[in-house]
């Protein structure tokens, strides 16, 4: 099983302590939400690749040498010297949790189409997988549109993480209208608490998940509420597990380690989505609990998703 992902590949700006000059020091971690996914699949032992646009520069270099470390397979990332890589600043509170900003007008993430190296990529591939970012400006727009056609087309598994970024959205209505557009092309989806109650306002959770499945071809939709664990929801079952508690330092990726690690659980089952138990989904959404609580551990993105290792020696620790 093979899981191609495509969007953003940035620089995670993450505060690191105080200089002895008492100015604020910051580590560049790579990040990039579809990318994160990317690397989960790879470590939890799945193939991946990701196809999208860095600059190149320094910064798009050091994060395609990130992602071959982790053997993801990057064929398909391009490297434009047109266009910088995109920064996103990260402001972390006591409790870890995190918030952003970010520098990408004229980015390399959003300036980029749809070529026939991505077409290939997806051809590869068993699965495709993006979120809404990707969405929030052309020329990314238009092509995240197109690969989400051309992947249904070639009748691949599709996932989606509506991962909403207010900041980069001038009018939050087209968001919401891209968003419900791309869900037409989707498997698998993944929407937070609030996310939900933004597509699907003054509606009950349950009642919102209902209408989410009925309006579009979805299969499988995941919840998540941060420190209440996670819910998952299909044609038959609707299921909530408690989150690990752990001392969280900062939770970028979190979300990213709980999405891959529940892709990588559903694709390595041998029966179709259609026809999961409530055990086989309890422990999905149990080992995917677990990869989220260990990538809170450690600062940074990428460099907090766990190996297949790490993951059994937590469950084993918490069992």
């Amino acid at each position: 099983m093979k899981i191609c992902s495509f969007g953003e590949l940035l620089l995670d700006v993450t505060p690191y302590g105080i200089s002895d000059k008492g100015y604020p020091v910051s580590e560049f971690n790579p990040g990039g939400a579809p990318a994160n996914v990317a690397v989960a699949l790879s470590k939890l032992g799945l193939e991946s690749s990701f196809i999208g646009q860095v600059g190149d520069d320094f910064f798009g270099h050091f994060l395609k040498s990130v992602l071959d470390e982790n053997k993801v397979d990057t064929q398909g990332l391009k490297l434009n010297p047109n266009f910088p890589t995109s920064l996103a600043i990260v402001s972390l509170t006591d409790k870890g949790e995190r918030s952003f900003s970010f520098y990408r007008k004229n980015g390399a993430d959003v300036m980029v189409d749809f070529n026939s190296d991505f077409q290939l990529k997806i051809d590869e591939a068993d699965a495709f997988h993006c979120g809404s970012v990707s969405l929030s400006d052309d020329p990314a727009r238009t092509a995240t549109m197109d690969i989400l056609k051309y992947s249904r087309q070639k009748e691949k598994q599709i996932s989606f993480d509506v991962n909403l970024r207010v900041l980069l959205w001038n009018d939050l209505s087209i968001a919401k209208r891209l968003i419900e557009e791309a869900l037409d092309y989707v498997d698998i989806l993944k929407v937070s608490e609030e996310e939900l109650a933004f597509i699907r306002p003054n509606l009950k959770e349950e009642e919102a998940l209902h209408s989410l499945m009925k309006d579009h071809p979805l299969k499988v939709i995941l919840v998540t509420y941060g420190e209440k664990g996670s819910a998952v929801y299909t044609n038959e079952h609707w299921i909530h597990v408690p989150s690990f508690k752990v001392k969280a330092i900062d939770t970028t990726g979190a979300g990213d380690a709980f999405f891959g690690a529940f892709l990588a659980g559903i694709y390595g089952l041998s029966q179709t989505m259609d026809h999961l138990s409530v055990q086989e989904l309890k422990t999905l959404l149990y080992r995917a609990n677990a990869c989220g609580a260990i990538a809170t551990l450690k600062k940074g993105a990428i460099g907090s998703l766990p190996e297949l290792s790490e993951l059994e020696a937590f469950l084993k620790e918490h069992s």
